[in-house]
């Protein structure tokens, strides 16, 4: 008989392989998203960016005032630092260098791209590199946090309505507008496209269900870095165990109970949650470009490639574990 951790296993997994195959065939990347706006004064993907984050907003406030989430904030929502702004910047660095943010890295990654492969290689390397200056990093977030109690949007405005009621409002003139300007969708020859605003609506049911089964916000970053924990503690043992990263106990709620959760090689909430996630990611986009006929391995890439891709998935672990989260989790949960 499966117990209520196996079940959040297997879902988990199960959305990882769904949210694989819709940014496969939608190409839904941050890095892209971004690369277009600065690059190409393209607003196109931002435009499902954005429709992602206004519904995950607003379906998590319908979830907890029906009671289906009680966790937030979460405890662990820290004070907002000057650690977490650096920790952006080195990521958005990375994730240009990368050719692909944290979960586009693990997408491309299974449709056969070396590149990507090299980058993933990257991240877990700089979870490794994080954990070694780990209690440096530490230092500079409490010398660098503002002061108070403010860990959400709700707690400045006063009331949880107040923001997701601007937001909406916002959201519902824009996307009229943009609605009336045929600026939703765009013409692609590529067999089973999937325009990015159905993909951005699948990852809002995904991240929602998520938290509804876990009781903790969706991410990737843990999970990297539990990888990085179980790759070095398979060959250096006994200094991965006094790292303080990867021994320091942070508790989660997960499906209603307090669990540990480690960084370290344990099993815990990480182990359950998000690295089913990261493997499903990379089993959907798998399965779907291989459906597509479209999974090759190409020629080795270049070094200069090589090198940035190895580089830029070093600071991409290096900045998420800084700023407390990948894109993921900061873009679609309210946070100062």
């Amino acid at each position: 008989m499966l117990t209520a951790f196996s079940y959040i296993v297997i879902t988990h997994l199960f959305f990882g392989v769904v949210l694989g195959v819709v940014m496969h065939r939608s190409d839904f990347c941050m890095a892209g998203i971004f690369r277009d706006i600065f690059l190409l004064g393209d607003y196109f993907k931002m435009r499902s960016l954005f429709l992602l984050v206004t519904l995950t907003s607003l379906f998590l406030y319908l979830s907890r005032i029906s009671g289906l989430v009680s966790s937030y904030p979460p405890s662990f929502f820290g004070l907002p630092s000057i650690g977490n702004l650096l920790g952006g910047v080195i990521f958005g660095t990375g994730m240009v260098l990368a050719g692909g943010c944290a979960v586009g890295t693990l997408y491309k990654m299974g449709t056969g791209n070396l590149v990507s492969a090299f980058a993933f290689v990257g991240l877990l390397s700089g979870g490794m590199f994080f954990a070694e200056f780990y209690p440096v990093n530490l230092s500079f977030i409490r010398a660098t946090t503002m002061h108070g109690e403010n860990t959400a949007l709700e707690h400045i405005t006063g009331r949880m309505e107040v923001p997701v009621f601007i937001l909406v409002l916002i959201a519902v003139f824009l996307f009229y507008r943009w609605k009336k300007e045929n600026k939703w969708t765009q013409k692609s020859y590529a067999q089973g496209y999937l325009d990015p605003w159905k993909a951005a609506m699948v990852m809002v049911f995904i991240i929602m269900m998520s938290y509804i089964l876990s009781g903790r916000p969706l991410s990737v970053t843990s999970g990297y870095a539990k990888l990085s924990a179980y790759l070095e503690g398979g060959i250096f043992p006994s200094h991965t165990a006094d790292l303080l990263f990867f021994k320091e106990d942070r508790m989660r709620l997960l499906y209603g109970t307090i669990m540990s959760s480690r960084v370290g090689t344990g099993a815990d909430s990480v182990t359950i949650t998000q690295i089913p996630f990261i493997f499903g990611i990379v089993i959907g986009s798998f399965l779907s470009s291989v459906h597509l006929g479209e999974f090759r391995i190409g020629n080795f890439p270049p070094g200069r490639q090589v090198l940035s891709a190895l580089v830029g998935g070093n600071l991409m672990g290096i900045g998420s574990l800084m700023a407390g989260g990948c894109n993921v989790w900061h873009i679609t949960y309210e946070r100062p």
